[in-house]
């Protein structure tokens, strides 16, 4: 394990190359994030977005280069796995939801893991710090109704929560607003935005839409794996 405290990124990929078979995706592309700080992503299907993200996730390695993550150097499968449960994830929307699960115990589901497993069921502690994660998106007071019955744009806000529950220094969002309609899009964007104010924790963020202009500091564009444009956002 090599930890790299004194860093000022939550993210430093250096020279990182990566394929899927024989087939390129990224080449020797270097990024840096700043702890804090707010990316969006953006370039054509195909350029590598989603592979920059299972990189930093830990949930790919490289070919070439290296890859920091919150001080931690992902070069085993030890440590891509420790830093997992570091970062907080935002996908799309799933359509329709089949498990007849709570809004609360949605929630806990990002817990999964550490704080409870098969065999161990989560403390009240954890109960309590879901509900506390619910409040933060405005839906604590639906915390024991049947997520199939919300609408999509309630479950995309419990899956934010969800993404908030460890405490997350960093957090990972693909697409966050695919599928929402325009009301269900603006309400989220301004949500994440208020929350980065409110716990400080870096995101990164894949997204073509002009409302993650909201949530930039910085945009970059990836064309056939490389970085082709930063741009800083003006605030």
């Amino acid at each position: 394990m090599s930890i790299h405290s004194g860093s000022h990124y939550a993210v430093d990929l250096q020279s990182v190359s990566a394929s899927y078979g024989s087939t390129p995706v990224l080449d020797n592309l270097t990024l840096q994030v700043h702890k804090g700080e707010r990316i969006v992503i953006s370039g054509p299907n195909g350029s590598g977005k989603s592979t920059l993200l299972k990189l930093i996730s830990g949930t790919m390695k490289p070919t070439d280069g290296t890859v920091d993550v919150l001080g931690l150097r992902l070069d085993n499968q030890l440590d891509r796995q420790r830093i997992r449960q570091q970062i907080g994830f935002l996908t799309q929307i799933q359509q329709d939801p089949e498990i007849a699960v709570s809004v609360c115990e949605s929630v806990l589901l990002g817990l999964w893991g550490t704080r409870f497993s098969w065999g161990k069921r989560p403390a009240k502690a954890d109960r309590d710090k879901a509900i506390d994660r619910l409040a933060l998106v405005g839906l604590e007071e639906l915390a024991h109704r049947d997520i199939r019955t919300l609408s999509g744009g309630q479950r995309q806000r419990v899956a934010l929560a969800r993404a908030l529950i460890r405490d997350p220094a960093l957090v990972l969002m693909d697409e966050p607003t695919t599928y929402l309609d325009s009301t269900a899009k603006e309400d989220l964007v301004n949500r994440i935005a208020e929350l980065h104010r409110q716990l400080g924790f870096t995101s990164i963020i894949v997204s073509h839409e002009p409302l993650s202009a909201l949530l930039s500091d910085r945009r970059i564009h990836l064309e056939s794996g490389a970085v082709q444009e930063y741009r800083e956002v003006q605030p």
